[in-house]
């Protein structure tokens, strides 16, 4: 059984490829995706493994090291319609956070990748983590999941704790920043299961969605995963089996929050922190 986190900020820099395969060995996960927001570092996971791992086997879609873990490239993009979207196993490079989401998952299609929606219910714009979309963007969200059934997921986010957010929601409405709050990972959880009775397919899948700023966060990675049977050797080959597993309903999510120290620090306190300031 392959043990997959395919939502992972590892932010190199100061980091390097090492120090994400022994947080990989340390949660015992065998295939990551690894993200940026409106932008691809695979150019530098590409560098630290022909430096660290020469013997692995590189491709587009991803590289499997020598001990048949895998390091899948993948990216994270804002979008018109001001939802997130992550496509695994390709990087629309020329894609902006004005490109529409329809673009990016037309272009996904076309390259084979396995496309989540991320954090789908979260407002991205004017609260980015403690509101809930509108009710307009959740019509328009339930129309694409219909329209591209049976090609996208929905994600279960490990960072969206549920108390947490509910505070910062309360934090927000005092500061003069009106602020709807629902759970969005239980939303997801009922939108999907709405559309399977209606006959679409639109599967969740739950992930981290780690922001690692430390060494010491990469340890969060893998806090929720998916578990399945993958086969294949090469990255494009895994990636098409958990593709074809996950439409087939071949997989078990493994859902748990992050930490909430872990969490206020990477995350909320810095929020806090700019919204504060302005």
């Amino acid at each position: 059984m392959s043990r997959i986190d395919l939502h992972v900020h590892p932010f190199l820099g100061n980091k390097n490829l090492v120090d994400v395969v022994g947080a990989m060995e340390y949660q015992d996960l065998d295939i990551i995706a690894v993200e940026s927001l409106d932008a691809s570092i695979y150019p530098q996971v590409i560098s630290d493994a022909k430096k660290f791992y020469s013997n692995s086997m590189i491709t587009p879609e991803g590289i499997r090291l020598r001990k048949g873990r895998y390091i899948l490239n993948a990216r994270e993009y804002n979008t018109k319609e001001n939802l997130h979207i992550l496509t695994v196993g390709y990087s629309m490079d020329e894609a902006t956070p004005r490109t529409e989401i329809r673009n990016i998952i037309d272009n996904g299609i076309k390259n084979n990748a396995l496309i989540i929606l991320g954090h789908s219910f979260v407002d991205n714009g004017k609260t980015r983590t403690a509101g809930h979309i509108s009710d307009d963007l959740s019509e328009e969200l339930e129309e694409l999941c219909k329209e591209y059934s049976g090609q996208i997921a929905l994600e279960w986010n490990s960072y969206c704790i549920p108390w947490m957010r509910k505070g910062l929601q309360h934090w927000l409405n005092f500061r003069g920043i009106e602020t709807k709050y629902y759970d969005v990972n239980k939303k997801a959880e009922e939108l999907s299961e709405s559309l399977r009775n209606q006959g679409y397919n639109v599967p969740i899948i739950a992930d981290t969605d780690l922001h690692a700023g430390t060494k010491k966060d990469l340890k969060h990675m893998g806090t929720s995963r998916i578990i399945m049977d993958t086969k294949g050797i090469t990255p494009r080959e895994v990636i098409d089996s958990m593709r074809k597993n996950i439409f087939d309903g071949n997989y078990r999510n493994d859902k748990k929050y992050v930490d909430f120290s872990h969490l206020m620090g990477v995350y909320c306190l810095p929020f806090l922190l700019s919204r504060f300031s302005k």
